[in-house]
C-alpha cells in the first residue's frame, strides 16, 4: 500500500485482527464529496473521478496487471469510474465484471437484496469493488455470487464512504471463504444510523479526524446528518431525485431552508422516493397513498 502518494495519504486503522484491514484515506476531492450536499451533476461526478484516481494511486503496488479486475456494482458503481481511473493513473486496463443489485428491504444493519442481472466474464485473481458500504449486505450478496463462477484470492473495497459494521461484515464472509480482504474508506470509517441509511461523522460509532467530526456539526447545526445522503450518485445519475430526497433530509433533520441542502426541492409525491422511504418513515408522517407531502 502506497500510503502517501503527495496528494493524498492512506491512514490504517484495522490491521485484520480486531478490526478489517481498512485504511481512511485523506485528500481534497474527498472532501469536497464528503461536506458539499449541494454538489451535483458534472462537479459530482468530477470529484467522485478525482477521488477514485486517488484510491487507485494508493493501490499501485498491491496489485499486477493481468490479475487484477473490476465487480462492478451497478449502477452505483458506475459512479467510481474505476476504468478510466486506472488507466488515467497507472495506464493498465480493468477488465469488467457486472452484477446489479436492488434493496427491496433496509433496517438497522440489515438488508434485503436481488439481484436481476450478473456478467460475470471478465475472471480474475483479485477484485476491485467500488461502492458505498453501509451494512454490507451489496457487497456479500455480489461477492457470493461471484465465488460461484469464479474462485478469487483477494479484494479490494474502496468507498467514498464505508461503515465499520459493513466492512466487519463483508470481511468476515470472505474470510470464512479463504478470500482476503483490504478497504479504503473515505475520510472516515462510519458508524450506521438507526435507519440503515445515514453515514454521519457525528455518529458515536464513527472513527475520523476530530476536524472532520467539528466541521460537520458547525455544518449540520450539531444534527448527525448522512455525509453522503440516502441514495449516493443519484447526485448525478438522478438529479431532480436527489433534490427532493434532500427536502426530505432537511425535514428530517429541522433543517429546512439551511444552506447545506441549499438544492432541496419539495417531491410531487412519495412514491419517486419509495426505494428510500424506509430511510425516513418513522420520522415523518408519509401518507400511504403517496400524494404529495
Amino acid at each position: 500500500m502506497i500510503v502517501d502518494s503527495g496528494q493524498s495519504v492512506a491512514e490504517l486503522i484495522g490491521d485484520g485482527g480486531d478490526r478489517p484491514r481498512i485504511y481512511v484515506v485523506h485528500n481534497a476531492a474527498l472532501e469536497e464529496l464528503l461536506f458539499d450536499r449541494n454538489l451535483t451533476e458534472v462537479g459530482f461526478r468530477r470529484a467522485c473521478l478525482r477521488s477514485s484516481r486517488h484510491f487507485i494511486a494508493h493501490l499501485a503496488d498491491e496489485y499486477g496487471p493481468g490479475e487484477t479486475a473490476e465487480l462492478m456494482i451497478l449502477s452505483k458503481g458506475l459512479i467510481y469510474q474505476l476504468g478510466e481511473a486506472m488507466a488515467a493513473e497507472t495506464g493498465h486496463n480493468l477488465p469488467t465484471n457486472m452484477i446489479a443489485t436492488s434493496r427491496v428491504a433496509v433496517s438497522h444493519g440489515t438488508a434485503r437484496i436481488e439481484v436481476p442481472y450478473v456478467c460475470f466474464e471478465a475472471p480474475a485473481d483479485v477484485l476491485i469493488i467500488g461502492d458505498t458500504v453501509a451494512s454490507g449486505a451489496t457487497i456479500v450478496t455480489a461477492v457470493r455470487r461471484y465465488l460461484d463462477v469464479h474462485p478469487v484470492r483477494r479484494i479490494y473495497v474502496v468507498s467514498y464512504a464505508g461503515t465499520l459494521l459493513g466492512a466487519t461484515r463483508i470481511a468476515e464472509f470472505c474470510t470464512e471463504r479463504g478470500v482476503e480482504t483490504t478497504f479504503l474508506f473515505g475520510l472516515a470509517a462510519f458508524g450506521l444510523g438507526d435507519n440503515g441509511f445515514d453515514l454521519s461523522f457525528l455518529h458515536p460509532d464513527t472513527v475520523a479526524r476530530s476536524r472532520y467530526v467539528e466541521r460537520a456539526r458547525g455544518q449540520f447545526a450539531g444534527k448527525a446528518v448522512s455525509a453522503v445522503g440516502w441514495d449516493f450518485g443519484s447526485q448525478c445519475m438522478a438529479p431532480r431525485k436527489y433534490r427532493r430526497l434532500s427536502w426530505v433530509e432537511a425535514e428530517v433533520w429541522g433543517l429546512t431552508n439551511s444552506g447545506c441542502f441549499a438544492v432541496a426541492e419539495k417531491p410531487e409525491s412519495w412514491a419517486e422516493l419509495g426505494h428510500e422511504r424506509a430511510a425516513f418513515e418513522d420520522a415523518l408522517d408519509t401518507q400511504t397513498d403517496d400524494t404529495a407531502p
